[in-house]
């Protein structure tokens, strides 16, 4: 008879394999007759518990967030580290492939292209010819297989029943609310509102000191030690270190850089505790209420904006949302709304 053994149990030997994998380099960075037993480093944080501390990429405002006086000079000072960018492939009717006689056009596959690669890689591309033919006909399978379930659904008339066609419905009324508002928002900006904007930011920065900092974190102090270590008997960089087992995705793949942020941007306790380093200086393992850190400070000095140029997207964008959320409200309030509902009392 057919092996009929359930997929999951294919992928938790893979799991627990990668896991065994990233075990073993730790135990080999600790002495060998230090047996321990690691296990929560090789686990990635719930979206919830990313550091607050590392949340430091150049830009001013995050969507739906409300931000700080020190966030906002944050944005505009020089940093080194690149934000994500949205690729440059323009969206076109272009018919890249067919299947079952379902077009597959260039925007629909750009969408897929942007889930498969990073950011750093979609900066790379002017047109479709940049992009590696592998990534392209991952890209054209994955559009493939979409079309086809979606053609099997409408075959059964799924597009009929109640519940997914008010879930349709409800994309359908996202999707124009969003374009629209993306149509809008342009119109809300002009540049003397953003020279405005940049002037005001810039002389907030007088007399404020910044630095460049790199952590690496972990899960619990035992991990730290190890860690801490292989630093010390140059078994490997900090930023191999960083690369291989900090819990921290945002920065980990750039060697833990936290790029150049303002005294008092970062959680209080993390400060407390580089504060006393000397450029170059590596810290102890030190615990936060966010884990077990060991960082280093690279560079010390006076706060700096970025140039206008630099700051130009930066600064739109919030003036944008900013302007989007008065538009909204002036909108609502302009509104004649009707409750037609008695409400009683306490509801």
């Amino acid at each position: 008879m057919p092996d009929k053994r359930p997929f999951t149990w294919i992928l938790a030997a893979l799991l627990l394999f990668n896991a065994v994998g990233v075990v073993l380099i730790l135990v080999e960075l600790n002495d060998t007759d230090e047996k321990v037993a690691i296990s929560a480093i090789v686990v990635p944080p719930a979206e919830n518990e990313t550091l607050d501390i590392i949340q430091i990429e150049p830009e001013i405002i995050r969507e739906n967030s409300p931000q700080s006086d020190m966030e906002t000079e944050q944005a505009v000072t020089e940093s080194p580290i690149q934000h994500d960018s949205y690729p440059n492939i323009k969206p076109t009717e272009t018919v890249i492939a067919r299947v079952n006689g379902a077009d597959i056009g260039q925007s629909l596959l750009d969408s897929y292209l942007n889930q498969l690669a990073s950011a750093e890689q979609r900066a790379q591309w002017d047109t479709l010819g940049d992009v590696p033919q592998k990534l392209v006909m991952q890209g054209i399978n994955d559009a493939a297989l979409d079309n086809l379930l979606v053609q099997l659904a409408l075959q059964i008339q799924l597009d009929q029943d109640p519940t997914t066609a008010a879930n349709i419905e409800h994309s359908k009324r996202n999707i124009l609310k969003n374009a629209f508002l993306e149509r809008l928002a342009p119109g809300l900006v002009n540049d003397e509102a953003i020279i405005n904007q940049y002037a005001s930011l810039s002389a907030s920065l007088k007399g404020k000191q910044e630095y460049r900092a790199k952590h690496i974190l972990l899960a619990n102090e035992k991990e730290a030690r190890i860690v801490d270590k292989a630093i010390k008997e140059k078994k490997k960089t900090f930023d191999e270190l960083a690369k291989l087992f900090s819990l921290d995705d945002a920065t980990s793949y750039r060697g833990g850089d936290l790029g150049y942020v303002l005294d008092g941007q970062l959680n209080a306790e993390f400060e407390t505790a580089i504060k006393p380093l000397k450029i170059g200086q590596i810290s102890k393992p030190f615990e936060t209420e966010l884990g077990w850190h060991i960082a280093v400070v690279d560079d010390r000095r006076k706060a700096r904006p970025m140039s206008l140029e630099q700051a130009t997207p930066i600064i739109r964008r919030k003036l944008e949302q900013q302007a989007i959320q008065q538009y909204l409200a002036d909108l609502l309030d302009s509104a004649e709304i009707e409750v037609l509902v008695n409400f009683e009392p306490g509801e």
